[in-house]
């Protein structure tokens, strides 16, 4: 494309240079959105409810939930046990709660065990039960027999 004349009269063709290499990088990764699901005020439920995102619930719900965030609204009957990252109760809850951060707001009424890292009762929330450090609730309960091997041994 491009000539390099010398003195001569003969051109030759002028040495191309190459860019440096650069190396491909592989297109970053967006992260899956996170799922928001919602149990309307018109559903009960029995039975457990597992995601991997956040659930709202403002129906009734008899069963075991796992998910990231748990938000329970106002009006809902809650009787289960819930494991999930934060979970924030606004209505009525009877069982189990394991997450790192706990809040019981002002319209809250709590009967159950609490396992927390952070929690946070507003004023007017109502709770009767226990609160314990969420580490406690990944410990194996003593009272229940531990298999070893085929055997059955009780500590």
């Amino acid at each position: 494309m491009f000539f390099k004349k010398h003195n001569s009269d003969t051109a030759e063709p002028a040495q191309q240079q190459s860019a440096p290499a650069v190396p491909l990088q592989p297109p970053a990764v967006k992260a899956a959105p996170v799922q928001h699901s919602v149990i309307g005020p018109d559903l009960k439920i029995t039975g457990d409810l597992v995601s991997s995102g956040d659930i709202r619930v403002d129906g009734a719900v008899s069963g075991n939930i796992t998910c990231r965030t748990l938000e329970l609204g106002k009006a809902p009957v809650l009787e289960s046990k819930v494991k999930a990252e934060t979970v924030r109760i606004c209505g009525v809850f009877s069982g189990e709660v394991e997450a790192k951060s706990v809040v019981l707001s002002k319209s809250a009424r709590v009967d159950g065990k609490i396992y927390q890292e952070r929690l946070e009762i507003e004023l007017g929330a109502q709770f009767e039960g226990e609160v314990r450090p969420l580490a406690e609730a990944r410990k194996p309960n003593k009272a229940e027999p531990e298999q070893t091997q085929g055997l059955v041994r009780v500590v």
